[in-house]
């Protein structure tokens, strides 16, 4: 686990997100598992497009003093996104993030392929072998064969799938808590050193400003269902004086969209999350 904690009261690490992080937003459809959620199925192909439901919204929060503490999985996770010739792929891009993350601890998982950078970071860029991982997970997750997709038993089923075909097995545990995210739950699969892939009815991504006594977050909002895996849960306590006024807790996670490749999700927020699932591969 890699840890950090800062108290800052000066400085400014600015990240401000924009519309037009949006053009090469690729969404899929996903489903509960029951199967009157999974007829619900909805998506939207935005395929390269601006997206046509996407606003955002900026909030500022003034304090004499914070505290952050920030938690990731070792190495954090491989920030695949999605591939052209692959519609309405992001079940299938996250199982291969998680595919990824664990081909570095088990290189069965994918052949002939070493995820790690001479740095020891997870490779991003890839466009000979993980294309071919993505496909493999879009056959073996029925993609765009019901309806445009995935649906969530699919999703994990086609997951465990491959895992098995490739020589390893395959475990998940339900971090849900009503409809959102266990902090709990989360925080221990993250010190376990595991992912979890979250399936999302929208999708609200946050990012930070950081100023002298101000936090600017910028958060984007996005329509349609999506799968995202989580590898973080990012703390931030704020006071006034010594009256701790505020605490919010964020997931990290990658995202599988090209233009804006990770981001955070706060926990605290409700009716967004359809399963949430600690990914175990032994």
């Amino acid at each position: 686990m890699e840890t950090s904690v800062s108290r800052k009261r000066a400085g400014i690490a600015s990240l401000i997100l924009s519309v037009a992080m949006a053009a090469s937003a690729l969404f899929c459809t996903t489903g509960a598992v029951s199967a009157s959620a999974e007829s619900n199925r909805y998506s939207e192909n935005y395929d390269n497009a601006v997206a046509t439901r996407v606003a955002y919204d900026t909030e500022e929060i003034y304090y004499t003093r914070r505290e952050d503490t920030h938690i990731k999985t070792i190495k954090e996770v491989p920030l695949y996104s999605q591939f052209n010739e692959y519609p309405n792929s992001c079940g299938p891009t996250a199982g291969a993030i998680i595919v990824g993350f664990y081909d570095a601890q088990y290189e069965n998982l994918i052949p002939n392929f070493d995820p790690l950078l001479p740095t020891g970071g997870f490779k991003r860029l890839d466009k000979e072998t993980i294309p071919k991982v993505v496909g493999e997970l879009y056959t073996l997750m029925r993609t765009n064969v019901d309806d445009v997709g995935v649906s969530q038993p699919d999703c994990i089923n086609g997951l465990k799938t491959y895992v098995r075909n490739h020589g390893q097995n395959l475990t998940y545990n339900d971090i849900k808590s009503g409809s959102t995210v266990s902090q709990q739950k989360a925080i221990n699969a993250v010190n376990n050193n595991h992912p979890s892939i979250i399936f999302c009815s929208k999708m609200d991504i946050c990012q930070f400003g950081v100023y002298s006594g101000k936090d600017m977050v910028v958060t984007s909002h996005y329509v349609g269902g999506h799968v995202v895996v989580a590898f973080g849960v990012y703390t931030v306590k704020y006071y006034n004086g010594t009256n701790n006024f505020r605490t919010d807790v964020y997931l990290e996670v990658g995202t599988g969209i090209s233009e804006y490749i990770r981001g955070f999700m706060k926990l605290s927020q409700t009716g967004w999350c359809n399963g949430a699932y600690e990914v175990i591969v032994n």
